[in-house]
């Protein structure tokens, strides 16, 4: 019983598969129906576009539906029911596509066709408005030789241009515009040029084919999605190393940092830093220290067991006091007023502090 369900509902299917259903936009009801005029011939494929479509049947047929403007009789214009394209009769096409006003297809040898529109020299055809039937398309690599014909594998269909995937992996390009991606101001383009940047065969990462074909009974399956997890991997990889490195910033470049921070501070004041090692000479004892270095205005330690004794806490206070009345003394005989960029008097105090602790006084003794 079950059997024959199955069986029942399989040819039921098989009756369904293939079947065409359109709908419209706008105030039209957005119910799929079934084409009007048409048999009962299986579709493989449908291709649609501004105003017209082209079907694929399962025999390697192709018609055409819609507007059709480029047609000779005015029956043909605007047919009730989609037409043969007799001039794929005795073909066998493998795959269609259509642009906004033109049509293309690609038989089993690689032959691509294109009639419709060809305003821009979308069609490939030279000084002609409208192309009424399917054209065979001539495209040959004139850098082989011998002149070799080129075999296409898929066509893609804008406005005004049209590209080719070649069985090589070669993108050919006419028509006009900047998407052709070709390197031209010249348009239209009549004659198909290929594009400098050939489409790999395999993936990069795990050699797989990027295009594939698979031969079914009745159709042939084109398939260009190609997904690469390794791919994936190593893209994710990267962009955390990347991130790492970013985040860690090299030894050397903290050490370049606190250099310059060092020797901008000290930098400064010039003068108070010879002030202080004026100081630090009085408040030294005569055999505790050896000779020193001065560099970018920071006396050194040259041997950390010359460390002098601690300078008498009110000898230094009273230094800092004098050299801040000192300061504003100067600038009260030349009659000027403290300007507010000017670095405080307590920032020299703060410096003295510093430069004394560089030089082995603790700070204990400044409090």
């Amino acid at each position: 019983m079950d059997s024959k369900k199955r069986s029942s509902t399989e040819a039921e299917g098989s009756k369904e598969r293939g079947l065409v259903h359109i709908w419209q936009a706008g105030s039209f009801p957005i119910t799929p129906e079934r084409l009007p005029g048409w048999g009962g011939k299986t579709v493989l494929q449908a291709a649609l576009g501004v105003k017209h479509g082209v079907l694929l049947t399962e025999d390697g047929e192709v018609y055409s539906f819609g507007t059709l403007p480029w047609r000779s009789g005015p029956v043909e214009i605007c047919p009730s029911s989609p037409i043969l394209e007799n001039a794929l009769v005795g073909q066998y096409v493998i795959t269609v596509a259509t642009g906004s006003f033109h049509s293309g297809a690609v038989t089993d040898n690689g032959v691509a066709y294109m009639w419709g529109e060809n305003s821009a020299g979308q069609c490939a055809v030279a000084n002609q408005q409208y192309v009424p039937e399917p054209n065979p398309v001539s495209i040959a690599d004139s850098e082989a030789s011998p002149l070799l014909a080129v075999r296409i594998l898929q066509l893609a269909c804008g406005e005004e241009h049209t590209l080719a995937l070649s069985i090589s992996r070669e993108i050919w390009a006419w028509g006009t515009g900047c998407q052709l991606g070709l390197i031209t101001t010249a348009f239209p383009v009549t004659k198909p040029q290929k594009d400098l940047k050939p489409v790999p065969e395999r993936c990069n990462q795990c050699s797989q084919l990027l295009i594939t074909m698979t031969d079914k009974e009745d159709h042939v399956i084109i398939s260009d999605s190609h997904c690469c997890p390794l791919g994936v991997t190593l893209t994710e990889s990267q962009a955390e190393n990347h991130a790492s490195t970013a985040l860690s910033p090299s030894t050397e470049t903290l050490d370049r940092q606190e250099e310059v921070f060092e020797n901008t501070l000290v930098a400064n004041d010039q003068s108070v830093a010879t002030e202080l090692n004026a100081v630090s000479a009085q408040i030294t004892s005569s055999d505790a220290m050896s000779s020193q270095q001065n560099v970018m205005g920071t006396t050194e330690i040259s041997s950390a067991r010359n460390i002098p004794s601690y300078p008498d806490t009110q000898a230094v206070n009273e230094y800092l006091r004098k050299l801040s009345d000192h300061s504003v003394r100067e600038d009260s005989e030349h009659g000027e007023k403290p300007v507010p960029s000017q670095v405080p008097a307590q920032f020299y105090k703060i410096k003295v502090c510093l430069e004394l602790n560089c030089m082995g006084f603790s700070l204990e003794t400044l409090k």
